[in-house]
Parts: structure tokens; sequence; C-alpha cells
């Protein structure tokens, strides 16, 4: 088996706990941090976006070692990062405590496990089926998803909040650490192989990265290119309104009447059908022009933030849950996707890192905004409508990129910057 589907493999295991144990259990712990602090949700909402900001700021420089081809010591650390932070948040005593912790440890180490780190090493593996594993990949983010929301909620009942950051504690030490510390490899050229699994004599220039490619391009240069703003700009869109729907997604079914543990399945309902929408996209980026998976992406969140609002029973709010997970699913590989077609794999890391803190003004606001609007109006009702119009937006901005007809990096005698469509 080529040694690329272990690392794809790998990366759902990174990608199942660091992004997964903090993004979808955050709406799970929303309701005991606030009855142990007090507090309005706008407060406790703050503690991701503490987090947010700490990845953005540490992207760059993580994108940039992961270039060098650092990335085991930096999956490492990342991971052994994770796991104090956890251990620190069971000993909190006051909310400002949490912010600290999540913001200086929790921030860097889900940006050195997890998002930047897992698609670059997945990227570096693959060209043309790089959709596929990717979307591969980024299913362990679901599935923890499908998993955590309902196990958290039950750890929380019987152990308390506190205990339960141990248990995340624990997982990250025992067995994330010694994972990425003993499995990465950085690059298939690393072991003798090519991306995609071709042999190492393949002519196609066109599949297989050869000793041609030219130097990644410096920041500038990415900074100085429209599809470079253009994907900030659409994948922040999708990340400010998906953050916020699955951070008060469990909220919201409980103010709707719903227990605690039914709340949470909403969670599970989104993030199992985003595990089906990962692979499926990862395909159709693929095989079809790389900006139609995001628009359908975004057409699914869309349609379902609008059931979300208008559910009645149960079951309605399941189904609406699963529509907005299956287009919330693909957004990470489609972003992966978007990149490596428009820079290339040699300089993926460091078009990754420089994204982070360009979508930050965009993609921090989503939580705190539907916090605020609640706060003072008792409802999510507008926060959602909020929603619908920016995913609307994002739709149109994606009509102004404009991908080279080859990767960057696979055609011969292309210089830096060339192919960029700036």
């Amino acid at each position: 088996m080529f040694l690329g589907w272990r690392i794809v493999a790998l990366a759902f295991l990174t990608n199942f706990v660091s992004v997964g144990f903090v993004f979808y259990s955050y709406g799970v712990f929303f309701k005991a941090l606030q009855a142990e602090f007090g507090g309005s949700r706008l407060g406790v909402s703050v503690g991701l976006t503490c987090m947010q900001l700490t990845t953005a700021a540490a992207a760059p420089a993580v994108g940039k070692l992961l270039d060098a081809g650092r990335a085991r010591a930096v999956m490492t650390v990342g991971a052994l990062l994770m796991a104090s932070g956890f251990v620190l948040a069971s000993t909190i005593a006051e909310l400002w405590q949490f912010y600290a912790i999540f913001g200086l440890l929790m921030g860097v180490g889900v940006c050195m496990l997890g998002g930047v780190s897992s698609s670059t090493l997945v990227a570096n593996w693959f060209i043309g089926r790089r959709g596929t594993a990717l979307g591969l990949a980024t299913m362990g983010i679901s599935m923890s998803g499908v998993v955590m929301p309902p196990l958290g909620t039950l750890l929380i009942e019987n152990l308390g909040f506190r205990s339960t950051f141990l248990v995340y504690a624990a997982i990250a030490l025992g067995l994330l650490a010694p994972a990425t510390y003993f499995l990465v490899v950085d690059r298939p050229e690393s072991v003798g192989l090519r991306p995609d699994g071709l042999p190492a004599d393949c002519n196609d220039a066109a599949a297989a990265a050869g000793p041609r490619v030219p130097e990644p391009l410096d920041t500038r240069t990415i900074l100085a290119s429209r599809n470079f703003w253009v994907i900030a700009s659409v994948i922040a869109l999708n990340f400010g309104c998906m953050s916020a729907i699955l951070t008060h997604a469990v909220p919201h079914a409980i103010d709707a009447g719903f227990s605690p543990t039914k709340a949470a399945f909403v969670l599970s309902a989104m993030a199992g059908a985003g595990s089906l929408g990962k692979p499926v996209f990862g395909a159709i980026t693929d095989r079809l022009d790389k900006r139609t998976g995001m628009w359908v992406a975004s057409a699914f969140q869309i349609v379902g933030i609008w059931q979300l609002l208008h559910a009645v029973g149960y079951v309605e709010l399941l189904m609406a849950g699963a529509v907005f997970g299956f287009g919330m699913g693909g957004i990470v590989p489609l972003q992966g996707a978007l990149v490596g077609a428009a820079f290339g794999r040699h300089g993926f890391g460091r078009v990754m890192g420089l994204l982070a803190p360009a979508m930050v003004p965009i993609n921090m606001l989503g939580v705190p905004l539907s916090g605020y609007i609640f706060d003072h109006s008792g409802s999510y009702t507008l926060a959602f409508q909020i929603f619908i119009g920016v995913l609307a937006l994002s739709m149109v901005v994606l009509s102004l990129l404009r991908l080279p007809e080859t990767e960057p990096g696979q055609a011969a005698a292309t210089a830096p910057g060339e192919s960029l469509a700036t």
C-alpha cells in the first residue's frame, strides 16, 4: 500500500483529536462553563475567539516550518501543548484563566497538530488525488463531531467538566504525541517515493513533482496574488458561519425545549453528515472545476441554516443539522484543493499559514456575534439570517477566482509567480 494513505490515516487521527476535541466539544462545555462562572453567552464565546486569534498568529511560522520539512517536530510539540492546555483547563478558578489557556496554549497546539499541519502533510503526498486524500483525512474532524458531543455530555454529567478535560489531556498525551513522533514523514521524496504513489522514474510532469520544481514563493508574492485574497475571503466567510453554528447549535436546541443529550445529537448529525461530505466534495474537486464544489457546499449550508430556523420537531432539527453538516464537511478539503491548485504543493504550508491571519477579521466574528444577538434579543434568529446572507456573499466572491491550467510547480520552466493569475 502506498505510504501516502498511511499519512492520510495519521492526519485523520490528528484531526479527530485536535480540531474535533476543541471545536466540537466547545458547545458541550458551553453550558457547564456558564453555570460554573456565570456571565453571558457572549462572555463564554470569547474563549473560542481567543484561541482563533492565537492560532492565526502562529500559523505563518508553523507553515514556514512545515515547508522546511519539520512536520514531525511541529506536530509532536502541538500534541504536548494540547495535553498541557487541557490539564491546566481542569484547574481554572475564573473564566479569564480559561481564556488565557485557550489563547496561549490550545490555540498554538491546535495550529501545530491539526489544521495547517495535517493539510500540508497530506498535500505533500498527493497531487492528482489531493481532493480525495484531504477529504478522507479531514473526516477525522467530522467523526470526532459524531462521537464527542454525546460522549462529552455523558462525561460532564458523570465526572464534571474538570475531569473531562483531564480525559482529553490523557488522549492527547498518550496517543497523539507518540503517533506523530514515530509516524510522520514530511514528503514522499524523503523515502524515495513520488506523490500519488507514482514510480520514481515517472515522467508525467503534470502528475509528479520533479527536480525542476521552482523554489517556494516568498511572502510578498503570495500576498500580492488576487487568488490568495479571494480564497481567504471565501473560506473566512464560510468558517465564520460554520464555527458560530457549531458553537451555538447545542444552546439553540436546548432553548427550543430539548434535553442536553438530545441537543448534543443535533451536533452529531452535523458532524455525521460532514464526514460524508468531506470525501464527496474531495472527489468532486479532483474531477470538476474546483470552484464547483465550494459553490455546492455553501448552498447546502444555506439550506441547512434556513431549516434550523424553521424546524418544529426534533426529527426536523436533526435533518436540518445533517443538511448543514453535509455542506460544511466540504469546506476544509476544498480549501486545501484550492490552495494547491493556485499555488502548488511546495509552498502549500506557507500559503496555508498566511491564510490564517488573513481570515481572522472575518471568521472570528461569527461566534461572539451570535452570543451578542442572543443576549439582546433572546433568540438566534437574526444571527442565523445574517449567516445565510454571508454564505451567499461568499458564493459571489468565489467567482473572482482564476486558477492556472496547470498547478504551479508541475510544469517545467515556469517562473515563480508566473501562473498565479494575479
